[in-house]
């Protein structure tokens, strides 16, 4: 939670008459009209440090003092118009992530003024003191961690709570050896901000790629194809350092994880010598094994993106092809917790594997001599910031598994929209003619039928019959050979999905029934040929041998072809 740069600050002075730079001491997190009891939950972080405040909230406030730390000053002392609600002790405080032997309470406060009648507080101040450890002692150890003097000029511009019992103070040091001097508040306020770090966009590396992104529209806009091509782009090796796995209705945890399951093994045997009361091993150099089914842990997708990018410096990049066909929440389990980042890309919070997952762990990273100690022994898992995990999401099928707000706001989201796409270089830029302009892509159906021409007008017709974009085709929806897209790609795809997926549940009436209609050739019981008109059902498009009828395809592509913008049939 981003505090005040002036509500918990030290080392300085003001010129000025009668402007003493006070510092606060506390943050207002909330003040609604008429006198009720209100949180702004839009601050960023707050809710996480309500929940640690509850967690490691204490119900003894006789063990609690204000007034009991020598020198304070008059203007730190503590305010009378504040009601003490609750008050919680944190024994891990960290500064600028440097651990301090300390204790540091934080109290949640209403006040009770004319002007700002309940209006809330947390504040964390030197003077609270719980069972003698005081704020005050603690500061002066936060201050020594950061290398500053007794006098030194600092502040803190961030407070958080982790795992609901770790305190983080995120501090900016002025002068380290001594108190400074300004002119007035607003002089020495300008100054502070100025050497705040620049706020970097959470979710994205300095490079601009995006740690944790989605990438949605409808099927066939090559969603995946521009995942390609990010890889490509940023030279990175898809077979090293990519990583990919599709989710479905019976994917969980222990399919996107890893789970112990039975495996073939080559297992030393052993033998008996006389004498000897225990079996013994094969000899070593002449070693006999058999081929067993054991019980091994073994490493899913993520497990892999996760070890791999711990061990080395590269990206590495985890692709979930189709998020939304899998149930996200069952899928992900407690992995959940560390889609948070920090701005170094580094999970906030860490998590604690079971323990046939922290084993595993442990015995994978005990030849890797760089890794972090905390992540080499397995007990804790925490996303390191060289870890991307990117994913493709078809909105057509968005009631598969809905995915939460809880669970969306993690992610960054980029819509593909559909276009007539360009074709582009394989570093990325685009092809151009002898006139600098781009080239697209220039797929037809057989029998000459422009591709992008025909998507337009289905799309259309989509459109007019289910009102949303989402069901409608991308230009990448059917493959194309030396681009042309073959009558039985056609039917098997396109014709296969509108009559599975779009016409059944939705309807055209009037004259947009026409679509259906098509001439078809049938015998008389005379065996003499005539041509009617009927209703094209799906099972028309194929012959008794079950191949694909050109004719039926064609006349198909030109009733779509003869409808206008509105969804009425062109005179022919």
């Amino acid at each position: 939670m981003k505090i005040d740069i002036t509500s918990l600050c030290f080392g300085f002075k003001i010129e000025k008459d009668n402007d003493s730079g006070t510092a606060a001491w506390a943050t207002s997190i909330g003040q609604a009209p008429k006198g009720i009891c209100y949180i702004d939950t839009k601050r960023e972080g707050l809710d996480e440090i309500i929940y640690g405040m509850m967690y490691k909230s204490h119900s003894d406030f006789e063990n609690l003092k204000v007034r009991d730390v020598e020198g304070l000053e008059k203007r730190e002392e503590p305010r009378g118009d504040r009601e003490r609600m609750l008050f919680s002790v944190f024994e891990n405080v960290y500064v600028n992530n440097i651990k301090v032997n300390g204790i540091y309470t934080l109290s949640y406060e209403r006040e009770d003024t004319p002007s700002h009648k309940n209006r809330l507080h947390i504040c964390y101040a030197k003077y609270l003191t719980y069972k003698g450890h005081s704020n005050k002692m603690t500061l002066m150890k936060m201050a020594k961690a950061l290398g500053c003097s007794e006098d030194a000029c600092w502040f803190v511009s961030d407070i958080s709570i982790r795992n609901q019992k770790d305190l983080y103070f995120t501090a900016i040091v002025v002068n380290p050896d001594q108190s400074m001097t300004y002119v007035d508040s607003k002089s020495r306020k300008k100054e502070w901000e100025s050497l705040l770090p620049e706020k970097p966009e959470i979710g994205f590396d300095d490079t601009g790629l995006p740690r944790q992104q989605i990438f949605y529209g409808a099927p066939g806009t090559g969603k995946s194809h521009r995942i390609k091509e990010i890889i490509r782009e940023n030279g990175i090796d898809e077979k090293e350092q990519v990583i990919r796995t599709t989710f479905h209705p019976d994917s969980d945890y222990s399919t996107f994880v890893g789970c112990y399951k039975p495996i073939m093994k080559s297992v030393p045997q052993t033998y008996v010598v006389e004498g000897n009361e225990k079996p013994v091993m094969a000899d070593k150099d002449n070693q006999a094994t058999k081929e067993e089914i054991v019980y091994d842990y073994t490493p899913q997708a993520f497990v892999q993106a996760y070890t791999k990018a711990w061990t080395t410096n590269k990206p590495v990049i985890l692709v979930i092809e189709e998020i939304n066909r899998g149930n996200c929440a069952q899928i992900f389990g407690d992995i959940f917790q560390l889609l948070d980042r920090g701005y170094d890309g580094v999970s906030e919070y860490e998590i604690k594997p079971d323990k046939a997952l922290e084993n595993y762990l442990r015995e994978y990273f005990a030849t890797f001599e760089d890794v972090d100690e905390q992540i080499k022994t397995g007990k804790i898992m925490k996303l390191p910031s060289n870890l991307y995990i990117w994913a493709t999401m078809n909105t057509s099928d968005q009631s598969l598994f809905p995915i939460d707000s809880a669970f969306k706001r993690r992610w960054e989201w980029k819509y593909i929209k559909i276009a007539w796409p360009y074709k582009k270089n394989e570093d990325g830029s685009f092809k151009t003619d002898e006139n600098g302009k781009k080239i697209h892509f220039n797929y037809s159906i057989e029998g000459g039928h422009d591709w992008w021409e025909f998507l337009q007008q289905i799309n259309a017709i989509i459109d007019k019959m289910t009102n949303s974009a989402d069901k409608q085709l991308g230009y990448f929806f059917a493959k194309a050979k030396d681009d042309i897209i073959s009558y039985d790609t056609f039917v098997s795809k396109v014709c296969f999905y509108l009559w599975n997926d779009i016409f059944k549940t939705y309807a055209l009436d009037g004259q947009e029934s026409d679509l259906f209609k098509f001439t078809k050739k049938i015998k008389d019981k005379d065996e003499n040929e005539k041509e009617v008109i009927g209703h094209l059902s799906f099972p028309e498009f194929y012959d008794g041998d079950g191949n694909v009828v050109p004719d039926v395809a064609r006349q198909f592509i030109e009733h779509v072809m003869a409808w206008n913008t509105e969804g009425k049939k062109e005179n022919s």
